[in-house]
């Protein structure tokens, strides 16, 4: 088993490894992205084999660090809180405003566009929700658990490191496109963390964050995703308003939560 925590280490040291994953993920994207495809669709099933194999080796991490049974992924349904599904319904109104904003008559369905629709959905929220609240997410506990508010500042610094990663955007999107997209991502992460710490498994964060992801993508994969254009100030101002309803204060409450959990633990002990 690798060893995770080192009183010879400063805190901000236990950063290099999640960063360093996260960046060497990001240039497989980029090179996969260079490859010559023959049409969006093919090139987001490049894109999402690419996550689901790098999602792959992220589980065989988590089990040489010793955190598979600690991010949930084995452990059973039985097992999870009672009021885990109320945990997740706040987060899922973001995926029904996605559902809002498209033209539904306007969308054409057939079988190889859904598989696409699907397969590219999955991956997202298993390479994303593996990488930041699996890995990323505990491996900080861990390194940081001697510390007052560990939950809590793993799962800020996890959730800082997810938005940051959509810095990445700017190769693609104007800069005021890019700046919300990052503050998104941010709010998000705390929102994902707080499930994930409550439901004591990363599977409830995976399903809606992949029902998030499909219902932003329907016009993608299903209709003519209309031109890219700059959107307002306003428009930005009111979605990270009901992002930091619906995702970031439940987030934050159930972090609080699950860490006086443990510090009740701890003190008991």
């Amino acid at each position: 088993m690798i060893s995770i925590v080192s009183a010879d280490r400063p805190a901000w040291a236990a950063l290099v490894l999640p960063i360093a994953l996260l960046a060497a993920s990001m240039l497989l994207f980029v090179a996969v992205g260079a490859a010559d495809y023959p049409g969006k669709i093919a090139e987001e099933m490049g894109h999402s084999t690419a996550q689901v194999a790098i999602a792959a080796g992220l589980v065989v991490l988590l089990h040489r660090t010793g955190l598979a049974r600690e991010t949930g992924l084995t452990r059973p349904v039985r097992e999870w809180p009672r009021g885990w599904p109320l945990a997740v319904i706040p987060m899922a109104l973001i995926g029904l405003i996605n559902v809002m904003s498209v033209d539904l008559q306007s969308l054409t369905f057939d079988l190889p566009r859904s598989a696409g629709w699907l397969y590219n959905s999955i991956s997202t929220g298993l390479f994303e929700e593996i990488l930041l609240r699996g890995f990323c997410f505990y491996y900080l506990y861990r390194a940081w658990q001697a510390q007052p508010n560990a939950l809590v500042n793993a799962g800020l610094a996890q959730a800082l490191i997810f938005g940051i990663a959509h810095a990445y955007n700017i190769f693609q999107a104007p800069l005021g496109d890019v700046v919300p997209q990052v503050i998104y991502a941010t709010l998000l992460g705390i929102g994902f963390a707080g499930i994930a710490a409550y439901t004591r498994s990363l599977w409830p964060v995976i399903g809606i964050h992949a029902f998030i992801n499909a219902m932003g993508d329907l016009d993608v994969f299903f209709g003519v995703e209309p031109p890219a254009e700059a959107g307002s100030a306003w428009g930005y101002l009111a979605a990270i308003a009901v992002i930091f309803v619906v995702s970031t204060i439940p987030g934050l409450v159930m972090l609080r939560r699950s860490q006086a959990q443990i510090d009740k633990a701890s003190y008991n002990a």
